[in-house]
């Protein structure tokens, strides 16, 4: 997997005091790209800077918070019972996961990913009921995009991967390039509405997105992808991208909330914390997907208990914080 390491130094008056290890996903992606645009901040602002490390899996990377070999990282909801209660991935792994569930604290969310849903206009597939049979692009081996996505796609169609339709897994990059040469039938996404990853695709040809339609009015859209995977409901505009076929698409999006080692001081955290939301204009000029952070909604998605630094932070400008993430 290529990795990206930048380290964001601070200089002037605000001479480099800390240097924090982050770990993050593709570095096109919307949470990499805010994490990249902190680095910019935090130097400047407190004099601390990060060392990113992109084109990680969130669901390996986490556990070294249990070894101390992390300081920061990007996360989905999904994923924080299995890391806790040792399920899933962490099955074969449970102290190791346990431990670092223990071993992080939460600082802030936001709506950072919608699922995209493509076939080329060509195929004859047109809405989500048309994949059965066809060749389905479901993320990476490892992560946690996969149960994500297998149950969009049956809350909406009733379809089981596997049974119903052939899936295909492989890194982000691969899996891209498979669907430029043919070589599958539909390619899904989590990625920021406006995008250029998707972009790519429709710079071959003209496409088009398939998406939730009526099924995210329903009562189990409701419980599955907004109540049990924390998720929002998102639209994707007609006309987002380059040769995009077909009108507005109703789709959901995954949130993602920010993640810090535990035991790091707690004054640093709340400056960190601090320091992000004083510059929220930056971060929202900084690029267009970055426009989700919302400080009306600044833990869409966490589901781990705050960092002792966010908690002062949220508390000194009167943010109610649900008392499941008081730690």
């Amino acid at each position: 997997v290529a990795a990206l390491a930048m380290s964001l130094v601070a200089s002037g008056a605000n001479a480099q005091s800390k240097i924090l290890r982050v770990d993050a996903t593709a570095p096109s992606g919307s949470p990499a790209i805010l994490l990249t645009v902190l680095g910019k901040i935090f130097p400047r602002e407190i004099g601390v800077s990060l060392q990113i490390n992109t084109g990680q899996t969130l669901t390996r990377s986490v556990l070294k918070f249990g070894t101390d070999d992390l300081d920061m990282i990007h996360f989905v909801p999904q994923i924080s019972p299995w890391l806790k209660n040792g399920k899933r991935m962490y099955k074969k792994l449970k102290k190791k996961a346990n431990k670092a569930y223990n071993s992080a604290s939460s600082i802030f969310g936001f709506p950072a990913s919608a699922i995209h849903i493509i076939a080329w206009q060509d195929s004859g597939i047109k809405t989500l009921a048309d994949i059965k049979g066809k060749r389905v692009y479901m993320g990476p081996p490892a992560g946690g995009f996969y149960t994500q996505v297998s149950s969009y796609l049956n809350v909406v169609t009733g379809y089981t991967p596997k049974k119903d339709f052939d899936v295909i897994r492989l890194p982000w990059g691969q899996g891209m390039q498979a669907m430029l040469d043919g070589q599958i039938d539909v390619f899904m996404r989590a990625t920021a509405v406006g995008s250029a990853v998707i972009n790519q695709i429709g710079a071959k040809q003209d496409f088009v997105l398939l998406g939730a339609g009526d099924a995210a009015d329903s009562k189990k859209w409701q419980k599955v992808m907004i109540e049990q995977l924390l998720n929002e409901n998102a639209t994707i505009p007609t006309g987002t991208y380059t040769n995009q076929v077909g009108g507005n698409v109703r789709t959901t999006a995954a949130n993602s909330f920010i993640l810090v080692r535990k035991n790091l001081d707690a004054d640093l955290i709340y400056k960190m914390v601090k320091a992000m939301w004083a510059n929220l204009d930056e971060i929202h000029n900084s690029a267009a997907v970055l426009k989700t952070l919302s400080k009306a909604n600044p833990l869409a998605g966490v589901n781990m208990p705050l960092h002792p630094g966010a908690v002062k932070y949220y508390k000194e400008i009167g943010f109610k914080i649900p008392a499941r993430l008081i730690p």
